[in-house]
């Protein structure tokens, strides 16, 4: 599999090693966790595999939920995925425009996960995952778990998450779409009994 092209169309530079390798493992549905510093192309290596997979014609979730700790950071990220999207189907059209939208307290534009590829933040997506939603009522909350067993997942800067509580509990989340959603684990650092922990759920180990 040569997803070294398709980078260079999303992004306009080559991939590094690191990059390439996370994409392909991605693509064959395998979980990573990725320890790269800030600054080093993290975001456009978890946006390729879900863009690469329909050209490349693989079975792969056609829904992406990206997980983040800061409302900040959910607002910046949807911005710069916004253009390598638009950039990404003027080579590769699709027979309708991918929609890449927001779900935070602040702005919460998308309750029940209908864009094709959601930023959210930690407590809407745990909220969802548990079927009890801030979004939506509980006559829909199946709606959004359904749909988080659907999607690929990333959780971004798992470094900031707080380890007595949201972090325990995205383990727990783990534990239930291991083998069904494929998912993607990024951190600049993580304290290696943190590492240790995800291994253990990542049974397969890919780094």
């Amino acid at each position: 599999m040569n997803v070294e092209p398709f980078f260079y169309t999303l992004t306009g530079f080559s991939p590094r090693q690191f990059q390439l390798q996370t994409i392909e493992k991605l693509l064959n549905r395998q979980d990573i966790l990725l320890r790269a510093p800030t600054g080093s192309g993290k975001t456009e290596t978890a946006i390729a595999p879900f863009l690469f997979a329909k050209p490349l014609q693989l079975d792969f979730p056609n829904k992406l939920i990206y997980v983040v700790p800061l409302r900040t950071l959910a607002n910046s990220l949807r911005q710069r995925t916004e253009i390598l999207v638009q950039n990404w189907s003027k080579h590769y059209p699709l027979p309708r425009p991918l929609t890449v939208t927001l779900q935070t307290g602040e702005n919460p534009e998308d309750p029940r996960f209908e864009g094709d590829i959601i930023f959210c933040t930690i407590d809407q997506m745990l909220s969802s995952f548990l079927n009890i939603p801030y979004s939506v009522g509980r006559g829909s909350a199946n709606v959004n778990a359904g749909a988080i067993f659907a999607s690929y997942l990333v959780f971004d800067e798992l470094h900031l998450l707080d380890p007595e509580r949201s972090f325990t509990t995205v383990l727990k989340v783990l534990q239930q779409v291991k083998g069904i959603a494929p998912f993607l684990l990024m951190t600049a650092t993580l304290t290696d009994e943190l590492s240790q922990q995800i291994k253990e759920v990542i049974d397969r180990g890919n780094y």
